[in-house]
């Protein structure tokens, strides 16, 4: 008899450990290669070019939406998808740096009769309604306005203001209070090797945030949403400083899943989608080339005189 009892209490013992805690609707948070996640400190870098930030270099972390039962939906080079919690971080973004920011709640959760199980219910049917929509690779949406593309952030920000909740304010940030910039000096192949500097910025305050990026300006590829003649990128910790939400424990698997093409880092590692990445590449050189010779001319030019 005291066998059975030992053998019951193991049992609700193994039970109970694997029933996770943390509400569906959960906001999920990483910070991207190295540890670096764009807002969270005064540099505000961008990689300069696309090639490097498709290779893991941009550095804006990653945001998804937990839908209960260990399942995850977010945005990533593959589209939106659902899969299993652990594949948030998956294990080559663990080897590259990539690493667990937190999960969020908004502040009134808990209260049934601003947040009743049938509005919780209809954050999962929303999200799931997303599912197969494509990644917003030129962030031209990043909410899915208009073309149904989404970024990480962006998806996660629709979902919940479909069902009347702003957890980020909308708006558009390019300078001033409320937020910082940083003058980044770009040099490589979209700058033909010259020095030509941007002014980023970050702000916690809206949305959306001021990019300025030579594959804008030198090779007119549009990156980012279009503002008043500017370009505005929605990043992942602008939602995550929100005073809309809490951050709460986090009790289920969130890293370790297996690595693939569109891995959990991936929300904003590309500027370009992959069949794309051929053409840019050509751009690039064919730009190289033509600076190339045109130094080559002014050498000359200098050499010869008038």
């Amino acid at each position: 008899m005291k066998r059975v009892c030992l053998f019951i209490i193991l049992v609700l013992m193994t039970s109970a450990g694997t029933a996770f805690s943390l509400e569906k609707g959960a906001l999920l948070y990483h910070s991207s290669q190295g540890d670096t996640l764009y807002g969270r400190t005064d540099a505000l870098v961008l990689p300069c070019s696309p090639i490097d930030a498709f290779y893991g270099a941009l550095t804006s972390g990653h945001a998804g939406l937990y839908i209960g039962g260990g399942e995850i939906i977010h945005a990533k080079r593959d589209g939106v998808v659902e899969e299993p919690s652990e594949n948030f971080i998956t294990r080559e973004d663990l080897d590259k740096g990539c690493r667990y920011v937190g999960a969020k709640l908004p502040v009134n959760y808990d209260d049934p009769a601003v947040w009743p199980p049938e509005r919780k219910d209809q954050i999962i049917v929303i999200a799931r309604e997303q599912l197969g929509k494509d990644y917003d690779f030129t962030f031209h949406r990043q909410k899915g306005n208009g073309s149904g593309d989404f970024t990480c952030v962006g998806l996660v920000e629709y979902v919940y203001e479909e069902v009347g909740y702003d957890v980020t304010p909308g708006g558009y940030y390019a300078t001033g209070a409320g937020g910082k910039t940083y003058a980044q000096t770009y040099n490589c192949a979209e700058t033909l090797f010259q020095d030509w500097t941007g002014i980023n910025s970050f702000t916690g305050k809206v949305e959306f945030s001021r990019v300025q990026h030579p594959l804008t300006t030198v090779l007119k590829i549009p990156l980012g949403r279009e503002y008043e003649g500017e370009r505005y990128i929605f990043f992942p910790y602008s939602q995550y400083r929100q005073p809309s939400t809490v951050a709460v424990p986090t009790d289920i698997p969130v890293s370790g899943g297996a690595s693939g093409s569109g891995g959990g880092g991936s929300c904003f590692i590309a500027t370009v989608s992959p069949d794309r990445i051929t053409s840019v590449s050509l751009l690039i050189v064919l730009f190289s080339l033509v600076g190339f010779l045109a130094g080559v001319y002014r050498s000359r030019r200098s050499g010869n005189g008038p």
